[in-house]
């Protein structure tokens, strides 16, 4: 478990080293998409940013908060006059001394609620972000200066930043199975404590599950409608015959199930 989490964090700092991410200044909440028509770029719009996918729904939710509350305590508001961005955190520490010691609260409970992922976090990952706040609490002691050097340097969007990069490493390690070391190549198996399950497994915002077409299922053939006979068409009814004796002498009875007699026969039997 120590070793996964050693080369997780290993990853995760070098990520950031090689992104050569601006931690202090990039949004770690929107994130600016283009918008294509007709295959070309009208306009541009602001967008959450996705969640790793293969993260449990845990640490997808724990990722969602602290990187929206990072940004309203960082980056919420716009200066009209000069157009940088600055927070809640900034406007709290203009207090003196109160301000400052409330603006580090808030900003431990943010480490307090990214060290709540499944497995907790690394040790110097912690260390770090455990550092930013000191550091921002230190500047803002300074009077006018510090204030706007807070502004700057933005601890909360910092420590989303190291969580974002640790995060996403881990989810890409859940998703091969196993812990490459940068270093050497090797490669630890993913330890129980940080396996999630597949029904636990965080289903990505905004992004619509493919649905399988089934093919529909081929109709019986029909049998083609019966034409209705016009009454010119129709036959004309068969006309009963009546009993008596044909052309070569044979006695007809006529109508089934009725009895009949030739008057010939009678004449007959008298002679």
């Amino acid at each position: 478990m120590n070793v996964a989490l050693k080369i997780l964090e290993k990853r995760a700092l070098g990520k950031l080293r090689k992104d050569k991410r601006n931690t202090n200044s990039d949004n770690p909440y929107l994130e600016r998409v283009p918008v294509i028509k007709n295959g070309r770029v009208v306009k541009h719009k602001m967008q959450e940013r996705p969640v790793p996918q293969g993260l449990s729904r845990n640490d997808a939710k724990i990722l969602r908060r602290v990187r929206r509350r990072a940004y309203r305590w960082d980056m919420g508001f716009r200066c009209c006059c000069f157009g940088f961005k600055f927070g809640w955190s900034s406007v709290i520490g203009l207090l003196p001394f109160i301000g400052d010691f409330a603006d580090f609260l808030m900003a431990f409970a943010l480490i307090k609620t990214a060290s709540g992922v499944d497995g907790g976090l690394p040790k110097r990952l912690y260390g770090m972000m455990f550092t930013n706040i000191l550091i921002d609490l230190a500047v803002g002691f300074v009077p006018f200066v510090g204030d706007l050097a807070d502004m700057l340097y933005r601890a909360n969007t910092r420590n989303a930043w190291l969580l974002d990069a640790y995060l996403t490493e881990k989810a890409r390690a859940l998703r091969e199975g196993a812990v490459q070391d940068p270093d050497d190549g090797s490669k630890v198996r993913v330890p129980a404590e940080l396996q999630v399950a597949s029904e636990d497994r965080d289903v990505e915002q905004g992004v619509e599950p493919a649905r399988r077409i089934e093919p529909a299922p081929s109709n019986p053939a029909l049998a083609p409608p019966s034409r209705t006979l016009a009454r010119g068409d129709m036959p004309p009814p068969a006309k009963p015959t009546m009993p008596g004796r044909n052309q070569s002498g044979q006695r007809t009875d006529g109508l089934q199930g009725r009895q009949a007699h030739d008057p010939r026969d009678r004449q007959t039997r008298k002679g």
